[in-house]
């Protein structure tokens, strides 16, 4: 699956080589385990909902017993899900949603937007 235009809309910001390298992998390898389940996704505009939940729900479980890991394979999939433009409603059906009482530092990483997507 091709998923330079999509990457080309994650701006990795100050990270760090091996970092932004990290996410780059996890989106690949995302995509890649969506396009073996679902042989007809061929485009990264054909994921759906249920693709992306399969492999939080399926996949995921089965290859990873570490929650730290799990983790980072979501916030990947969290980038891959907004940089595809899908809605927000995605993100809370996929449990990537923080309450806004937590706070925290805001993320490094941010989507660009495309006037394809924002019209």
């Amino acid at each position: 699956m091709q998923l330079n235009h999509i990457l080309a809309r994650i701006d990795f910001g100050k990270l760090k080589p091996t970092e932004r390298t990290r996410y780059i992998n996890r989106v690949h390898g995302i995509s890649a385990v969506i396009e073996e389940r679902f042989p007809h996704v061929q485009r990264p505009e054909q994921i759906k909902l249920h693709h992306a939940q399969y492999y939080r729900n399926h996949w995921l479980p089965a290859y990873s017993s570490s929650i730290r890991t799990q983790n980072e394979h979501m916030r990947a999939m969290g980038l891959l899900v907004r940089a595809l433009g899908r809605d927000d409603s995605w993100l809370g059906k996929l449990g990537l949603t923080s309450p806004s009482s937590t706070g925290g530092r805001p993320s490094q990483i941010k989507i660009r937007k495309s006037r394809k997507y924002y019209r």
